[in-house]
């Protein structure tokens, strides 16, 4: 097996275990005083499709054939875990203070590193492979 499948493996169970996290880890179910979801809902919310389009993603780096669609679709992986880190933050969308999100987000952030640090890993490897400096 090559580095590029394993790599496209490591892809895919990283997206779909930060796919399923919150259902593992949940979020809190609180409201603001004025009834509505608290930010960690939305940020989860928001999680979620990015994390769907993460595993869409990854799974298709295994039916993808030119080096073309490999680099823009690891690429693309790269920045969706990129995206999974920012989501959380307070200038971004934004979690509560203190509740079962913060251990929520830490694994989400761990998550979207590995997941970062994989796209890019599979976008040089492309890269090197379609140069000819790898065989």
């Amino acid at each position: 097996m090559n580095y590029y499948k394993i790599l496209s493996w490591v892809a895919l169970i990283i997206s779909i275990t930060l796919l399923i996290l919150p259902r593992i880890i949940p979020i809190c179910n609180g409201h603001t005083g004025s009834g509505a979801p608290m930010l960690c809902h939305y940020a989860y919310q928001a999680e979620f499709i990015i994390t769907l389009l993460a595993v869409i993603l990854s799974a298709s780096l295994f039916v993808l054939r030119t080096a073309e669609a490999r680099l823009l679709a690891s690429f693309v992986v790269f920045l969706l875990g990129i995206i999974v880190i920012i989501v959380p933050q307070p200038w971004a969308i934004g979690i509560c203070e203190n509740g079962a999100c913060l251990k929520t987000t830490f694994f989400e952030t761990i998550g979207g590193s590995i997941l970062a640090i994989t796209g890019l890993l599979i976008a040089l490897l492309t890269h090197k492979t379609q140069s000819g400096e790898v065989t």
